[in-house]
């Protein structure tokens, strides 16, 4: 028996290879963000760190809730401000505060006491006691076959523009 001998073609093979890796290639890089650079972190990218320091009005400690009370507070303020990446973490009885980006004077407000004015009210007036007054009624309906209030009865001319209804 003989076997029969089909020629190995490398070369073949090769450019297969090779215009299957340009297509991936292309494909990557086409459909992507239009860049190469990968997106860098805050750690990379730079940014702004805020450490603050938790400090209670006789000197202690403060409690593990009004850390985590003060953290979800900084971090709504800190999502108010439309950063993504941002971070809010609690080492200890500091607030640690990470935001990207080169703005950091928003960053450094956020730890800031938010302002609350109260102002007298100056003029007014009692609640009125008693029952509530009905609203209007509408006006009764017309019997059958009688003219609306205003319209003009069946078979006469309307009036013109301006004047009143007979």
């Amino acid at each position: 028996m003989a076997s029969s001998s089909v020629p190995v073609h490398p070369a073949r093979y090769l450019s297969v290879f090779l215009l299957l890796l340009v297509g991936v290639y292309l494909l990557v890089f086409l459909t992507g963000d239009k860049r190469a650079a990968p997106k860098l972190g805050i750690d990379l990218q730079g940014g702004t760190r805020v450490t603050l320091t938790a400090r209670t009005p006789d000197g202690s400690a403060p409690s593990r809730e009004a850390l985590a009370q003060a953290q979800q507070i900084i971090s709504a303020r800190v999502n108010g401000l439309g950063v993504s990446g941002s971070e809010v973490v609690v080492d200890g009885d500091n607030l640690i505060i990470t935001v990207p980006g080169n703005d950091g004077n928003e960053a450094r407000n956020l730890g800031q006491t938010a302002r609350l004015y109260i102002r007298p009210v100056l003029n007014s007036m009692p609640a009125q006691s008693g029952e509530p007054k009905p609203a209007p009624r509408q006006p009764a309906q017309p019997a059958p076959g009688q003219p609306a209030p205003g319209q003009p009865a069946p078979g006469q001319p309307a009036p013109a523009p301006g004047q009143p209804a007979p």
